[in-house]
Order: structure tokens, then sequence, then C-alpha cells
């Protein structure tokens, strides 16, 4: 997966890999180059379950089954981002 933010960081995304932690994230702390490419292969790897749920019968399983792939994604994305 390619990294869509280019250029410097807006008011959101601080450059500072030290940025201190909020649950609340005013800020986004800058990633190091690993934590970049951990967050792409994570990425990818639901990218590719998803694509295996989508072929499943149509119907609440499925759309269960997605929904809680998208908050493991989340969770996963922010134990990542929220730790150093």
């Amino acid at each position: 997966m390619a990294n869509v933010f280019q250029g410097a960081p807006d008011t959101r995304q601080s450059d500072d890999q030290a940025e201190k932690l909020s649950r609340f994230r005013p800020r986004y702390r800058a990633l190091s180059g690993a934590e970049k490419a951990a967050h792409d292969d994570l990425k990818d790897a639901y990218a590719a379950v998803e694509r295996l749920i989508d072929e499943l019968p149509a119907g609440r399983y499925r759309a269960l089954a997605l929904t809680t792939l998208e908050e493991s994604c989340m969770w996963a994305v922010k134990a990542l981002t929220g730790t150093r």
C-alpha cells in the first residue's frame, strides 16, 4: 500500500516522533519508517481478509464480519500508532 500522505504535515499531525500522547489525540505523532511499514502491512493484510469476506453470501453474518474486521483494524492501528 502506498502512503497517501505527501508533503508537510498539517496542523493535525506533528512532525515530532516524541509528541506527547493523549488518548484523545488532538495531534497525531509522527511515525518512524518502521511504524509506517508496519501500518501498511497491517492495512494490506486487512484488505486481503476483506476481499475473502466479500466473497461470502450477502447477509447479516457477512455484514457483522466486515464491521468487526473494521473495528479490529482500527484497534490494531491505534495500538501501533499510540505506543512507542
